[in-house]
């Protein structure tokens, strides 16, 4: 497989992260799962914390032959989720795969893009949160390395809060 390169998405972009969002919401409703289905209505206050988010250029997408396969956010404090903390960590949210790639490790090599992008910002950790309820989830972050640091309510969903080292 070719290298996987990343791309700062653009203010003019946004329109694609949406499309990526409700793309994966619609997965996870098919598939039975109360998760993320905030993006299938664009009048949901959400909407805006991801055009901040846009705003901010903390959005990337992953890019492979030239198709966009994949997108996450990356920040640099994350108090809304995490509360007060020491900042030597990268945030991930919103992170999500093309289906058309489910099988080929993509979200682990994508995974160990961010660890690279925090170790150049000389962080020393990768944190993100999922549904807590969503197990296969929570297994397949277990599985990438990332520890339990226990979970959150935020608004109406539990969160699962996940950490990982960054190796030196």
């Amino acid at each position: 497989m070719k290298q996987l390169e990343l791309h700062v998405v653009q203010p003019s972009e946004k329109e694609q992260v949406f499309s990526m969002l409700r793309d994966a919401a619609l997965w996870l409703k098919e598939k039975k799962i109360d998760y993320w289905q905030s993006w299938l209505n664009s009048n949901d206050p959400s909407y805006h914390w991801i055009e901040e988010g846009i705003n901010a250029y903390q959005f990337y997408f992953v890019v492979l032959d030239s198709s966009i396969v994949g997108m996450f956010r990356l920040q640099w404090n994350d108090e809304e989720f995490w509360g007060v903390q020491n900042d030597d960590a990268g945030y991930v949210h919103s992170f999500t795969v093309d289906r058309k790639y489910k099988g080929k490790e993509l979200g682990k090599q994508i995974l160990l893009l961010i660890e690279q992008v925090c170790k150049e910002h000389h962080k020393k950790y990768v944190r993100l949160d999922c549904g807590a309820h969503i197990k296969a989830l929570c297994d397949y972050y277990e599985n990438a390395g990332f520890v339990d640091k226990g979970d959150v309510l935020f608004k109406t969903h539990r969160l699962k809060l996940y950490e990982k080292r960054i190796p030196d």
